[in-house]
């Protein structure tokens, strides 16, 4: 190196003293820098410095917060896959169990459908039951009506019989009822006579026709036997002369007929005149229950005849027989009893209706 003390000491030449100032001028301009210029620059380099050293700390604290957000995020969705995973498993159980329990309401719907066919089934028998004894009840109220001509007894069956679909009513039997409640109603109007008691009578009449003596089978009459008391004060021959007699005497008698003319008839013709006769007494009967005056009175009359003519007057049985039947002429059976015709028409309606109906579900095939 060369010392600048011995560059300046020693000689230049011209050129050299004429670059001089312009060779001093550029350390002069150097040296015109501000003095602050150089801690600025020392300041900014440590605020970059700085400055980076922060960005690069921000940068890994970012990247750390990166890091842990992506960790929990990763965690986040492996919990959120599991927990599809457990709900996929739950999806399936609960198909299964919805699928089960399809079944089970499937078949628990079977069950009902057969329940409700059982159910009507046995409403159905028991209306069935129930209409059959109305039924039963009304056929005997009607024979009560006709054969017996007793309105009590129809009445008593007519009662029974609405007490019991009163019972079991819903209304169903509506109709029934209220034609019942009609012919009862035209029961307890129609007049109460004591037809049974007559019908008793004709029935006794019956059991004795077999008994009635014939007119032409009439014996003569014996004479009265002599008393006690006269008989123990005779003494024997007396007695035997009285016994004498009285046999000579039963050896012509003279008897006055009413009839000139009794009817002589011979066996055969004499049962069948009992049998006409109690059919005749039958045939009343019968007038007498359907409170039919008419024959009734007719009846009467032919049997009285029939008996006065055939039989024999002077017999005890006979007179009572012929008490009997003026009695019973004097007899009015009335008006004939109203029937149970709207009762048995509304049954066999309501039967109709039931018949109509189907049985068979289609649930419970």
């Amino acid at each position: 190196m060369t010392d600048p003390i011995e560059n300046s000491t020693s000689p230049t030449p011209a050129s050299s003293v004429l670059s001089a100032p312009a060779a001093d001028a550029r350390p002069a301009v150097r040296t015109a820098l501000p003095s602050w210029l150089v801690p600025l620059g020392v300041l900014l380099l440590l605020a970059f410095g700085v400055a980076g050293f922060l960005m690069v700390q921000r940068m890994h604290a970012l990247e750390d917060e990166l890091h842990r957000r992506v960790r929990v995020v990763g965690e986040q969705a492996a919990e959120a896959t599991r927990a599809s995973e457990q709900e996929a498993a739950g999806i399936a159980s609960y198909g299964t169990r919805l699928g089960n329990q399809e079944a089970q309401l499937a078949e628990l719907r079977a069950r009902i459908e057969a329940y409700e066919y059982l159910a009507d089934d046995l409403v159905r028998s028991y209306d069935e039951r129930v209409l059959a004894e109305v039924e039963h009840a009304l056929v005997l109220g009607q024979q009560q009506l006709q054969l017996a001509g007793d309105a009590k007894l129809a009445l008593s069956a007519l009662s029974g019989a609405e007490a019991q679909l009163a019972r079991a009513d819903t209304g169903r039997y509506l109709s029934l009822r209220r034609a019942m409640a009609n012919d009862m109603e035209r029961l307890r109007r129609a007049p109460m006579a004591d037809l049974a008691g007559q019908a008793l009578r004709i029935d006794t009449l019956l059991a004795a026709i077999d008994s009635l003596p014939l007119a032409f089978e009439r014996s003569p009459g014996k004479p009265a036997p002599a008393e006690s008391r006269e008989q123990a004060s005779l003494t024997l021959p007396e007695r035997l002369v009285r016994d004498v007699w009285d046999e000579v005497r039963a050896l012509v008698r003279i008897e006055r007929l009413d009839r000139p003319d009794p009817a002589l008839l011979a066996p055969a013709s004499s049962f069948f005149l009992r049998e006409n006769l109690k059919l005749r007494l039958v045939n009343a009967r019968i007038a007498l229950l359907q409170r039919n005056g008419a024959i009734w009175r007719e009846d009467t009359r032919l049997a009285r005849e029939w008996v006065e003519r055939y039989f024999d007057g002077n017999a005890r049985q006979t007179e009572n027989v012929l008490l009997t039947l003026r009695q019973l002429a004097s007899v009015d059976p009335g008006e004939p009893l109203p029937g149970l015709s709207e009762s048995m028409s509304a049954l066999a309606q309501l039967k109709q209706a039931r018949q109509r109906v189907p049985t068979v579900r289609e649930g419970a095939r």
